[in-house]
């Protein structure tokens, strides 16, 4: 009966220490950048854990444009998650329609490639060789 005792000391203590790291990952507010990002991958392995284990998958998306805008509608702060609105939080711009600037890529003297972010950064010289990049 002695020789349990060791064991089942160290097992209880592991578990008890495993509680509290988990605990703290999910109940105290991060103060450090690095905090708030160790406890958001722990949170978010966490919940993917306990819907493998008890098969909940109702959260589970289904294109990474659903995990966009999941990502999107949750509150970024606890100003917003209680339900107040922060006015100067900065609002997402809508996608533009006009088209990207179209960049090119061209070989100079040395036959080394160089890229352009408009043709008329393209030396003259090489302006008939340059191609426009695919998008």
């Amino acid at each position: 009966m002695h020789r349990l005792i060791k064991p089942i000391f160290w097992i209880f203590l592991f578990l008890v220490m495993m509680l509290v790291i988990d605990q703290f990952l999910v109940q105290v507010p991060p103060v450090h950048s690095a905090h708030a990002t160790v406890s958001t991958f722990y949170r978010d392995f966490r919940n993917r854990m306990i819907d493998l284990v008890f098969g909940d998958r109702t959260s589970e998306p289904q294109s990474i444009e659903a995990v966009i805008e999941t990502q999107q509608k949750k509150p970024t702060n606890k100003v917003q998650a209680a339900g107040k609105t922060a006015t100067n939080m900065p609002s997402s711009a809508p996608p533009s329609k006009s088209k990207a600037p179209q960049r090119y890529i061209y070989s100079d003297s040395k036959g080394e490639l160089q890229f352009a972010d408009s043709l008329e950064e393209v030396p003259k010289e090489y302006r008939g060789q340059a191609q426009p990049m695919a998008e």
